[in-house]
């Protein structure tokens, strides 16, 4: 049996992720309240085997509280091997979940009944309301009145919805989630996708606790285009902030023929001292503000010696972490 924890409630994209990359039966989904919850709940819970984060959207880019916390736990990192952390978490599977909302109510409701007699209260995250721009602006057109009201969650906003039911007549209360969400509550779809932007995506990792010698998941779904590739996650610091200190790291894969996918960074914060931390800064450097650390994907070639690889990356960064690799999903190359 597996137990996998995820950001909740249960019927979150979140919780979609999960169900794809788990979809056996027997499996535990354990649903928590934050992000940071998801990693501190698979460190220290040993029932939990893995935890299902989101890293970024095709649409608002990264999720910056996934990515800080990686940095963090590089930063506190307690086991090194020379300037390479090895923190007790690895990446293994990646997933991706198409954000697509739906019109819910807690029972069959024709929509061409509404006219403007009829007052709607729509429940949702206040997220959601600047994705539907279009769709809630003609829902409100063609009704009497349509007040929003914000909920913690779109999973949650389903639960008030069916909680509050309609039994008064021409006062109606739906819901804006996702078909997860809907299904879970035993809710009723009345109109999707109706957001704005379609083909709007989240990808989500997953987590478990550091085993080097074991392999990574099997993609969910599998897919012979991309049976054997594979993609590997690296955050680093460089040295110093000279000119091409960046670049010393980026030309040790262009040397050995590594594609990079991706580049992003965030604000880097040294550690406080302690007996476990690198200590090569110089006083200099601790005390500068707009320091970064970078994260960089790459394609993992079996070919390539990753023993070289890691070697130039660790002469040319002052500390650095290999995350994970993973089998890429086939939904990496959608194109809508």
């Amino acid at each position: 049996m597996v137990n996998v924890a995820f950001l909740g409630p249960l019927g979150t994209y979140s919780h979609q992720a999960a169900l794809q990359q788990f979809p056996d039966a027997g499996t535990v989904y354990t649903p928590v309240e934050t992000i940071p919850q998801c990693f501190e709940e698979l460190a220290n819970d040993k029932s939990l085997d893995y935890a299902v984060v989101p890293l970024e959207n095709s649409t608002n880019g990264q999720v910056v509280f996934t990515y800080d916390i990686l940095r963090d736990l590089m930063n506190g990192c307690e086991k090194y091997n020379g300037n390479e952390a090895l923190p007790e978490l690895e990446i293994v599977a990646e997933q991706y979940v198409s954000i697509d909302l739906c019109l819910i109510a807690s029972g069959a409701i024709d929509l061409t009944s509404f006219g403007k007699e009829t007052d709607v209260k729509v429940y949702s995250h206040p997220q959601v309301w600047g994705q539907t721009t279009n769709y809630l602006k003609r829902l409100g057109q063609k009704v009497g009145s349509l007040r929003l009201i914000d909920s913690a969650s779109t999973s949650g906003a389903v639960q008030m919805c069916c909680e509050e039911g309609n039994s008064v007549a021409n006062e109606v209360s739906l819901a804006i989630a996702s078909s997860t969400a809907a299904n879970l509550h035993t809710a009723h779809i009345l109109d999707g996708p109706i957001n704005d932007k379609r083909g709007n995506t989240t990808r989500f990792l997953t987590l478990r606790r550091r085993k080097p010698k074991e392999p990574p998941l099997a993609a969910r779904p599998s897919s012979p285009i991309t049976k054997d590739q594979k993609v590997s996650i690296l955050t680093f610091v460089v040295k110093q902030d000279s000119p091409g200190s960046l670049v010393d790291v980026l030309n040790v894969l262009k040397e050995h023929q590594i594609n990079m996918c991706s580049i992003s960074s965030r604000p880097y914060h040294y550690p406080k001292e302690n007996e476990n931390s690198i200590q090569q800064e110089d006083t200099e450097s601790k005390k500068r503000k707009w320091q970064y650390i970078f994260f960089i994907e790459v394609n993992h070639d079996s070919s390539v010696d990753w023993t070289l690889v890691i070697a130039g990356i660790s002469s040319n960064s002052l500390k650095f972490c290999f995350w994970g690799t993973f089998y890429r999903n086939i939904r990496y190359f959608e194109t809508s």
